[in-house]
């Protein structure tokens, strides 16, 4: 079908032109190709791009709202059509860009869920709790995330020669393959070199790989992997709402900020495009935020299975 061979081919242009991730493409897969269902019932094929005007458009958010759909689920969608057809528009297969006057909904910012410094640290001790080799790979990947504030899915495509700890940084690939390098604290490097040392070589076992993080196959972890360790050892320290290896960002952000780290150092250690991303994470005097954030919480999870 045209409408869906025109989306494959622009998600191959992401990746391509733009260096795009792979979950960045995922996501606008998902998105483009609920609009492609869309017009599949709603316009003629054989008109092509060039019909989809505006109507066609406002129609499709219209229905989104029918289904119940947020109002930050609207404006993500909203925003991948407007990548979509500024690329048709670039490319000569559309004379109009039929989304340049579409608003998205107003859409209100939350303070993102953020941890104690003790919650942290009661997080991290959890995972004396589990066997080795896993305990010292669990301890020394989030303390990683947490002490460089990186994302997950930079902490699991780390490899060692992105390590240095005599020097107590790390270099990691970020979004649109900018390459960073942000610091690491003390207590990250103690527990990386014990890791390397001992329990990375027990994972590895026969294979060969240069990757940080090993799971028992000898092969890198997973994001979900990942994520699913970070909410069982949340639930092992009495941790209450949602936490992921994202909540250790934020929360390294806030606490940095917190202890007087300059705003702009700290964009650029965690490599956000702008800076006003980083000032979300700012201390607020008392009467800016009602009640304490880290009061917040969120539905419990169900008790996810353990994970190697």
């Amino acid at each position: 079908m045209q409408w869906q061979s025109t989306i494959e081919e622009f998600l191959k242009s992401l990746e391509a032109e733009r260096g795009s991730s792979v979950n960045t493409v995922l996501a606008y897969k998902n998105d483009l190709g609920q609009f492609g269902e869309y017009l599949n019932q709603s316009a003629h094929e054989e008109d092509g791009w060039s019909a989809i005007n505006q109507e066609y458009v406002v129609g499709y958010v219209e229905a989104l709202t029918q289904r119940g759909y947020t109002k930050s689920t609207i404006a993500r969608k909203i925003a991948a059509l407007k990548t979509l057809f500024h690329w048709l528009n670039e490319h000569g297969q559309m004379a109009e860009d039929p989304t340049l006057r579409l608003k998205s909904p107003r859409v209100d910012k939350r303070t993102p869920r953020l941890l104690t410094q003790s919650e942290v640290n009661s997080l991290i001790d959890a995972t004396a709790l589990v066997s080795m080799p896993r305990s010292a790979r669990d301890r020394a990947l989030l303390e990683v995330i947490y002490s460089s504030g990186m994302r997950v899915s930079e902490a699991i495509t780390l490899r060692l020669g992105d390590i240095d700890l005599e020097m107590h940084e790390v270099r990691c690939l970020g979004r649109g393959n900018h390459t960073r390098k942000t610091p690491l604290l003390p207590r990250s490097v103690e527990a990386l070199r014990d890791y390397l040392t001992h329990a990375r070589i027990e994972l590895m076992g026969n294979a060969s790989t240069d990757y940080v993080f090993l799971n028992p196959q000898g092969t890198r972890l997973t994001r979900q992997a990942v994520w699913l360790m970070t909410r069982q050892y949340a639930r092992t320290a009495h941790i209450e709402g949602e936490v992921t290896p994202h909540t250790l960002r934020h929360s390294r952000a806030a606490h940095m900020l917190s202890d007087g780290q300059d705003v702009h150092r700290v964009q650029e250690w965690l490599g956000h495009a702008n800076l006003a991303t980083t000032q979300m994470y700012q201390p607020r005097l008392p009467d800016e935020v009602p009640g304490e954030i880290r009061d917040l919480v969120l539905p419990p999870l169900p008790i996810p299975q353990p994970i190697e």
